[in-house]
């Protein structure tokens, strides 16, 4: 056993012993030698309790607490990508960030060097050495996607979208897309039941949408089945706001996106949203 695994089970059973957390999520093996995502509650299993392979778990971190009573305070063992978003969906008033404990641990080189991290590591990690991240712009997985002029590059980016078969992977798996009505599901935006989807209404709105909480976490890419490099269209994004704001997703739990607008305190006089930008329920023009 691994002295980043001893680590991680020797805290999940003190939690659990001192009644601190109503149980811990995180990655088991089995009976039969397979690893997935499971939620435990007893001192018994937590000798089963594995940190690879990688697997995204906020989002059923933020499914476990929403379906748990009020009082259930969870665990969760999990990556510097995982914590990174959990502290987005907090920010976004998503859950109780106080019911959540994080078990965090870091990435080997091998694994930041595969999901191009600039962060393989929580901020205080619990197991494990940090490592320096890697400069995804210099990776030629990157790099390669990024030459030529605009029409060139745009050409690339048209003929790898245009794979797509709009399965809803990307947002399916994103630990973000938690929003209610999904706009890519209103046919205001995104016309359904129609392949290959037009290149800008689908996959550029949910670039925009997720720009200022993307945590690079590759979830998007891993799941699609086409082998878009979504991850690239997101890291773009996410640069950008860095160089204009100084501002980076998942970092710092008491600033606020400079994307966010407040229309409640500050209104100009007579001026209203329109009834579209609240639900997608609202009627619209053609």
């Amino acid at each position: 056993m691994s002295e980043l695994i001893h680590t991680i089970r020797e805290k999940s059973q003190e939690l659990l012993a001192a009644g601190r957390v109503d149980g811990i999520l995180c990655l088991v093996r089995d009976r039969f030698d397979v690893v997935q995502p499971r939620l435990i509650f007893r001192a018994e299993e937590i000798g089963s309790i594995e940190t690879s392979p990688k697997w995204n778990l906020a989002k059923l971190a933020l499914q476990t607490i929403r379906q748990s009573g009020p009082s259930f305070r969870l665990a969760v063992v999990c990556r510097g990508c995982d914590e990174r978003a959990l502290l987005e969906l907090a920010k976004r008033n998503q859950f109780d960030a106080t019911r959540i404990t994080v078990l965090g641990y870091t990435c080997s080189r091998e694994q930041a060097e595969s999901c191009l991290c600039v962060r393989p590591y929580p901020e205080k990690p619990l197991a494990g050495e940090k490592i320096e991240g890697v400069d995804p712009f210099a990776d030629p997985r990157v790099s390669a996607l990024l030459t030529g002029d605009e029409g060139k590059r745009m050409a690339r980016w048209a003929g790898l979208l245009s794979r797509c078969i709009k399965c809803y992977g990307c947002r399916n798996a994103c630990p973000i897309c938690v929003c209610t009505p999904c706009k890519l599901e209103d046919d205001l935006w995104v016309e359904r039941a129609v392949v290959p989807t037009e290149l800008i209404p689908y996959h550029l709105i949910r670039a925009f949408h997720l720009s200022d909480t993307c945590v690079a976490c590759g979830a998007c890419q891993d799941a699609c089945p086409v082998g878009i490099p979504l991850l690239t269209l997101q890291l773009l994004m996410r640069r950008r706001l860095q160089e204009r704001y100084a501002y980076e997703a998942g970092l710092e739990a008491d600033r606020k996106s400079p994307l966010l607008m407040d229309f409640d305190h500050a209104s100009p006089a007579g001026f209203e949203l329109p009834a579209w930008t609240v639900s997608s329920e609202a009627p619209h023009e053609r």
